[in-house]
């Protein structure tokens, strides 16, 4: 189950379209779970990390994902490259990450930018590492032309996405 967790309010009938689409992407239930405020203490931009780390545990069964959901900027990253905008970020193999829709106003103007990186960050949690078709919803997300993709795997990461939860299922 992919549990999404809205830091902010969101329109309820966009909440279900972006659950849908996770659940298309990954075949597992997905469901919007609870509102939650920010951790006191946290200024914007978001340190991602800070983020999920301090966010109250959400009750969910050993296998599921929890994505937290927010319209509040992230802050940069640093890579060995230099700085990175940051719009997820996920615990590599672990069950939470973040996406932020910075800078579209709401979901509806940012679905399909906000749903691929949910894309993106769940497949991290389930283990996926970065592809090298820009199709894909597992290329770099950093590159220019990852924002603009549809929220959809290749059929390489669809398969190895399969794989991870049929793998956590038994």
């Amino acid at each position: 189950m992919i549990r999404v967790v809205t830091l902010d309010e969101f329109e309820p009938r966009q909440l279900e379209n972006f659950t849908k689409a996770l659940y298309q992407a990954f075949g597992v239930g997905s469901e919007h779970t609870a509102t939650l405020p920010a951790p006191a203490g946290l200024n914007e931009p978001y340190d991602a990390v800070k983020l999920i780390e301090a966010m109250p545990r959400v009750p969910a069964y050993e296998d599921d994902k929890v994505l937290f959901l927010t319209s509040k900027k992230l802050a940069d990253r640093d890579l060995p490259t230099g700085k990175a905008p940051t719009s997820g970020f996920a615990l590599q193999g672990r069950d939470k990450a973040v996406v932020s829709l910075f800078p579209k106003k709401n979901l509806e103007e940012g679905f399909k930018f906000a749903a691929r990186h949910a894309l993106h960050q769940v497949g991290h949690l389930w283990d996926l590492h970065h592809c090298l078709d820009p199709r894909c919803a597992m290329y770099p997300p950093w590159t220019p032309s990852f924002p603009n993709g549809e929220p959809i795997f290749c059929a390489f990461c669809r398969e190895k996405s399969e794989q991870k939860i049929r793998m956590t299922k038994s």
